[in-house]
Formats: structure tokens, C-alpha cells, sequence
């Protein structure tokens, strides 16, 4: 006779090795898939096309929204390579309406998968992305609107009144054509001799760079080319006031002070990670320009990056109030600013990304702060995304 409690130990121990046999896959959460009832506006009209909410986001089919932009400021084209099998995104560029474009079918939200395809956009392999494959052998790919507005250059919005997402095509230029992009792209890696050229101004995302220099993490650069606040901690709202710690003569001086002094060759600023979380668009726009303004008045020769805000991990605390669809969207802003005032736009965000997020490996303990594995990937996207 086998005793209750041997039994038990032995079932037991039989299901453990059964599920060690599973996929790994198998054992992870699904996700919660249904059609999107949300309405759609596109610069403000009402459109209809194939949509659906994953996890509590709206997902589209890259060539519908390249149909709804095109002749937009927003316009970009879509293609795809069998061979490698990567879809392929041209931004700028014009794109042709195609048999299945818009059409509304049948609900397949129980055929969805992540995607195993690439995606290069101008060139550039993009990873990290949260895209679904839905339909099955001949579906479509479905991409985070939210995620990927920022990257081709549109805005995301949502109006809870009217349950509507709403999509925003960006401004052309005086010539009618769609307006130039002001981001880096791609160059071949230009050394440490252009991280030496660099001033980093920000906040407390920036503030880590000379601290982990000094723990001996020698690919970042030193406190001596590293401007915020002693305390760390600045935010957009305070640039007209706020006082950096000038280290080549130890004395507190407010930015544009500090740029009229240094006249840095490059400046890269990093700021806004806590003011998505107190102020809107608006606001927002209004604290950096004034910035960008003060820069430009005390040094006019220097060159202006505005880095994007980085992702924040899982493990962060709040994320009702710093989120990285808030992130997506401000950098979305950002990059608006730096083609309306002649600034350059460095999108480190796909540095540190993975499915949308900061890895938990490469944060320093509280979700939202760089360690000096993360800062270091930063620094040699900086060094192949150089200012020429």
C-alpha cells in the first residue's frame, strides 16, 4: 500500500519534471489579444482600419498606417525583403495604396504570435520592438502604435472622452515636401577623441555618467564634462534657474552661464524624465525651447543634441506617472524640436530597449536609473551616431 503522503511527494515530483520538458514558451503569459474598440482619427478625421488591443495597446498593420500617412509630413514607405525576411521602412517617402490596404476582416486575434521578422528603418536594423504577427502563415505584422509613432515620426494621443487614439501627422517644410529628419544616423564609430568634445547636460539619467566613470567604468566620460545640479536632480521646468556644478572653476553657475563660459564644441542634453509626470505637450515644448534659445544666444557655435529620454524597466515603482509610453511620446516631442530648431536628434532609447522596456540588467536598482553597463552602450551609440 503507497502512503497519502509518499504519493503526493511523487506526483508532485512527476509534474516538476514535466513541466521542465515544456517550452519555455509554454509557460509563459499569454497575452490578452482582442479587436481594438477604440475610433481612430488621423490629423484629425475619422478612419477606419484593421486594429487590435494586446495587453491593453493598440497594435496596427505597419502598411495601414503608411496608407493613412502618406502626402503627410509623416509619409513613409513599406517594403519587404524575402530573402532576409525584413520589412524594410523608407521614411519621407511616398507610399501606394495596395490590394488589402484598410480592409476590415475577419477577427484572427487568436492567431496572434510575436514576430520573428526584422525591421530596418532608413537602413538602420531596429530591435527591441513589440510587434505581433497575426493571421497565421500569410498574416500581417502588427506594431505598438504608441511604440513605433515616435520612431517614424508621427504623434500618438488619446482622447478618453471619445475612446479615440489619435494619430498626428508632423509639419512639412515651406516647400510643401515632408520635413527633413534631424535625427543621427548611422556612422562609423568616431572614437573617443568625439566623446572628448562632448558636454552632457541633464538630469539625474545624466548625472550617473561621471559617477560610474569614477567606479572605473572608463568608456564614459568624467564629472569635468558632465553638467547638472550637486543635488543631480533637475527638471525641465527649472532650466531658466537652475545651477550646474561647473567643475573646471568649482562654482555653481546657472546653463547659460556655464555655456557662455565654456563654449562646449557639442552639447548633449538629456532632460524631461521627470517632468512627463507633472507637465503636458505644451509646457514641455515651451521649457525646452526656451533652453535650446538660451544655448544658442550664449554660444553660437555650438553644436546641439537633444538625446532622447531613456526606457524605464519593469521593476520601476511608478509607472502611473513615468511610463514608456509617456517616454515614447515626449521623445516624439523632442525630436519635433530639434527639426523646428536646428538641433540634432539622438535616439538612444533603441540602445537600451528590449520589447519597449529597459532590461532589468541594465538598471541600478530602482528601474529608472543606468548602470554603468547601460551607460556604456549609450557611449558607443553616442560614438556611431556622431555630429559630423
Amino acid at each position: 500500500m503507497v502512503r497519502p503522503g509518499r504519493f503526493l511527494r511523487a506526483l508532485a515530483a512527476a509534474l516538476a519534471c514535466a513541466l521542465l520538458l515544456l517550452p519555455t514558451a509554454a509557460l509563459a503569459a499569454q497575452p490578452k489579444v482582442v479587436r481594438s474598440p477604440q475610433k481612430l482619427t488621423v490629423d484629425g478625421l475619422n478612419v477606419a482600419c484593421e486594429k487590435y488591443n494586446i495587453d491593453d495597446y493598440n497594435y496596427f498593420k505597419l502598411r495601414d498606417l503608411a496608407c493613412l500617412l502618406s502626402g503627410t509630413g509623416s509619409q513613409f514607405s513599406v517594403g519587404y525583403d524575402d530573402a532576409t525576411r525584413t520589412v524594410t521602412v523608407v521614411t519621407g517617402q511616398p507610399y501606394a495604396k495596395q490590394s488589402g490596404d484598410l480592409e476590415l476582416g475577419a477577427d484572427k486575434s487568436a492567431t496572434a504570435v510575436r514576430s520573428s521578422q526584422s525591421i530596418r528603418i532608413d537602413g538602420v536594423a531596429y530591435t527591441g520592438l513589440n510587434v505581433f504577427n497575426i493571421g497565421g502563415v500569410n498574416g500581417n505584422n502588427y506594431f505598438k502604435l504608441a511604440e513605433i509613432g515616435p520612431i517614424l515620426g508621427f504623434d500618438v494621443s488619446y482622447d478618453a472622452a471619445s475612446n479615440t487614439a489619435q494619430i498626428t501627422s508632423r509639419a512639412k517644410s515651406a516647400d510643401g515636401q515632408p520635413a527633413s529628419t534631424a535625427r543621427l544616423g548611422q556612422t562609423a564609430d568616431a572614437g573617443r577623441d568625439y566623446l572628448d568634445r562632448i558636454i552632457f547636460l541633464g538630469d539625474s539619467t545624466t548625472y550617473g555618467i561621471g559617477v560610474y566613470y569614477k567606479m572605473g567604468y572608463t568608456a564614459l566620460c568624467p564629472s569635468e564634462q558632465v553638467w547638472t545640479p550637486k543635488s543631480g536632480w533637475m527638471g525641465l521646468h527649472q532650466v531658466e534657474d537652475a545651477k550646474i556644478w561647473y567643475h573646471a572653476t568649482g562654482e555653481e553657475l546657472l546653463i547659460r552661464d556655464a555655456v557662455a563660459k565654456a563654449k562646449p564644441d557639442i552639447l548633449l542634453v538629456t532632460l524631461g524624465i521627470d517632468s512627463i509626470a507633472l507637465i503636458g505637450k505644451d509646457d514641455f515644448v515651451r521649457y525646452y525651447t526656451t533652453l535650446i534659445d538660451a544655448v544658442k544666444a550664449a554660444s553660437p557655435d555650438t553644436k546641439i543634441i537633444l538625446n532622447s529620454i531613456y526606457p524605464v524597466a519593469d521593476s520601476y515603482k511608478y509607472k502611473k506617472d513615468i511610463n514608456n509610453d509617456k517616454i515614447n511620446a515626449a521623445n516624439g516631442w523632442i525630436e519635433d524640436l530639434a527639426v523646428s530648431s536646428g538641433c540634432r536628434f539622438l535616439y538612444s532609447w533603441e540602445a537600451l530597449a528590449v520589447n519597449g522596456r529597459l532590461p532589468e540588467t541594465m538598471q541600478n536598482g530602482d528601474g529608472l536609473h543606468l548602470n554603468g553597463e547601460a551607460f556604456t552602450k549609450v557611449m558607443q551609440y553616442i560614438r556611431t551616431h556622431a555630429y559630423a
